[in-house]
């Protein structure tokens, strides 16, 4: 039964590295940021008593929350304005393109929920279902926590990041509106201790997010083109 679950995980992460891969030649920040939710994710999922199952939803899910973004627009996707509210909605239909690609591969089913449900709030306003409270699969509001402390504290096209200190105050702030309080006190505590041991993890990620001239440069001589 552990071989088999040992291949199974196996199989799991070799898929979710190669989508990366990809993801990162569509936006490197994305990739980037991936890897930051899963260990943030990781950590703050231990902190609960998860079964193996939702741990492993979790860890993986969080991986790959934003892997729907590689079927956005890179005019939408890297805009260095806000979005209208026609390509807000291009924006959020990331999630159901994300849901649609590791529903297409037995070993990533497992993690669906945080994929789909990371930008539901826990007061119904988020999307793309606009579910609410005990709707929200736990797994998915521990994702949306770490996810939204990540984007919050790193530079984006549209704005630039925000301190440590200010993304932790945030994440308070919308306590038990965007966010599950119970959530939310766990990733008090796990913030700081971190912020004592002066971990890379929470300081602000202050690489420049490329211009879409920029980018579309670097993506033709990665492709050869």
């Amino acid at each position: 039964m552990l071989e088999k679950y040992l291949h199974f995980e196996s199989e799991f992460y070799s898929a979710a590295k190669a989508l990366i891969y990809a993801l990162e030649i569509k936006d490197p920040y994305t990739s980037g940021h991936s890897y930051r939710v899963y260990k943030i994710a990781k950590e703050l999922g231990s902190m609960f008593e998860l079964s193996d199952a939702d741990r492993f939803a979790l860890e993986g899910g969080a991986l790959l929350h934003d892997i729907g973004k590689i079927g956005i627009r890179d005019d939408v996707l890297f805009k260095p304005a806000s979005l209208s509210a026609d390509e807000f909605k291009v924006m959020k239909s990331h999630v159901i393109l994300g849901a649609n690609i590791v529903s297409q591969v037995d070993c990533l089913k497992p993690c669906l929920e945080p994929v789909l449900f990371h930008h539901e709030r826990i007061d119904g306003k988020g999307y793309p279902h606009g579910i609410a409270g005990s709707e929200i699969p736990f797994i998915a509001k521990i994702c949306t926590v770490a996810d939204s402390y990540d984007a919050m504290t790193t530079n984006r096209v549209y704005m630039p990041a925000r301190t440590p200190e200010d993304g932790m105050e945030e994440v308070l702030r919308h306590s038990g509106t965007q966010f599950e309080p119970v959530v939310v006190e766990a990733f008090a505590e796990w913030w700081h201790k971190k912020y004592r041991d002066n971990d890379s993890i929470i300081q602000s990620q202050l690489t420049q997010y490329p211009t879409i001239e920029e980018h579309k440069e670097s993506k033709a001589k990665f492709l050869g083109r």
